[in-house]
């Protein structure tokens, strides 16, 4: 889906008039945005940590911001239709993005089919810079207004094989490629980081290294997306700025139920991995709670920080999708936002809110609401009472057919080792 000159400024046209209806000429912004996506991050697991000083940047937000859980899909939805439902505020069916891999052709899905705008092609088309790295079902990178950064950065084609449309505008990817991480070349210590004994990395169980394999692409995805989101979060600043981080819902996935051994069926868990892995996924929450400060550092006393998870996940329950709950993780902070736990927050809500910090009214067509429980006041809801029809105006979709890659395979395999996809 490109957004060409004429369709961003149709939209913009429009968001004007929506404006100028409510008796204001022109949008009024309420400072900049930074939104955190943290998939499958747990509050069962947040708030004891948190309680014991092991997440100081999730803690700091807590304290100063608004907090409580954010409902999910339901029934329940897999993870790029709930994440393309926070960017877009529309449901799987009408944004077209309801799973993992085309059920017809078998191949991943991709952005291209996305059949709505999300929240940063608004932003572009009133004139607000944005920036996006990592966000799940962003590739092929689509024109804005700023640049986005594909979650297929994390992927290494072998050979002379390349990855076309990687990053808006394409020669970003030559400025941010070499902070992109190679799983393949990841140490074994950063494995043995997260786990509870010491292990043989050189004479290593065949088994065993199967099982432990995936925290180094775990890893190196997020730790991609850290560093490059980092960079370009402090060198560009934009109005809105999201970045995703997957790893707390992958290490979950496949670790989980080793915090809970006696909770599952015997023979669930690799006996090898009973002594291993207990502390493995608190253990990596620390990780990306160290991941996420430099962010928190670089926002302004005018950026809003929104921190959400797309679900979380409850224990004692076989591996896999159906361990996901349908209470995600909500945290916002910032100038107009309140204090305290908050409830009754949707994921159809995200984007609609966002939109009010910019000073655009929800859509009709958009089934959430601004959350107003978790902001102070200080905006005057007045100006939101009347809604603007939708924003989807201009172009339609250049194409509704996943676009192929050169890691499909790699991704493929990803997707079934974490229980998505049968063997």
């Amino acid at each position: 889906m490109r957004f060409r000159p004429q369709g961003l400024l149709r939209i913009g046209i429009l968001a004007l008039a929506a404006i100028a209806a409510c008796g204001r000429a022109a949008p009024k912004s309420h400072g900049k945005v930074l939104l955190i996506g943290l998939d499958g991050a747990e509050w069962d697991l947040i708030r004891p940590m948190v309680q014991a000083n092991q997440l100081p940047n999730l803690a700091r937000l807590m304290h100063a911001g608004v907090y409580g859980n954010l409902r999910s899909l339901e029934p329940r939805a897999k993870s790029p239709a709930i994440w393309t439902t926070i960017a877009t505020g529309k449901s799987p069916e009408e944004h077209g993005i309801t799973t993992f891999v085309d059920q017809v052709g078998g191949v991943p899905l991709t952005r291209n089919i996305r059949k709505v705008r999300a929240i940063w092609n608004i932003y572009s088309a009133v004139g607000r810079s944005v920036g996006v790295v990592g966000w799940l079902m962003s590739w092929p990178a689509e024109e804005v207004n700023g640049f986005v950064v594909s979650d297929y950065l994390q992927y290494s084609p072998k050979g002379s094989t390349r990855i076309d449309n990687r990053t808006y505008p394409p020669e970003l990817e030559r400025e941010v490629v070499s902070d992109a991480v190679d799983w393949e070349r990841m140490p074994w210590a950063f494995v043995q980081s997260f786990l509870d004994a010491p292990v043989d990395t050189v004479n290593m169980d065949p088994g065993l290294e199967r099982l432990l394999r995936p925290v180094k692409w775990i890893g190196a995805g997020d730790l991609t997306f850290a560093r490059v989101g980092e960079k370009l979060y402090r060198d560009r600043r934009p109005d809105f700025f999201a970045v995703y981080l997957r790893g707390m819902d992958s290490m979950s996935h496949l670790y989980w139920n080793y915090m809970h051994p006696d909770s599952v069926p015997p023979g669930s868990l690799d006996p090898a991995g009973v002594a291993l892995l207990k502390g493995a996924v608190p253990a990596y929450y620390r990780f990306v709670d160290r991941l996420i400060g430099p962010f928190l550092d670089l926002a302004d006393t005018n950026t809003t920080v929104f921190v959400v998870s797309d679900h979380g996940f409850r224990s004692g329950l076989e591996r896999g999708i159906e361990a996901h709950k349908l209470d995600g993780v909500l945290i916002m902070t910032g100038e107009h936002v309140g204090k305290g736990e908050i409830g009754g927050a949707s994921v159809y809500d995200v984007a609609p809110t966002l939109l009010a910090l910019l000073g655009l009214p929800p859509a009709r067509d958009m089934r959430g609401t601004v959350l107003w429980s978790a902001l102070d006041g200080s905006i005057p809801r007045d100006r939101f009472q009347h809604r603007i029809a939708t924003y989807e105006t201009g172009p339609r979709p250049e194409s509704q057919v996943p676009v192929a890659s050169p890691v499909d395979k790699e991704l493929m395999d990803r997707l079934r080792s974490l229980g998505y996809l049968a063997d």
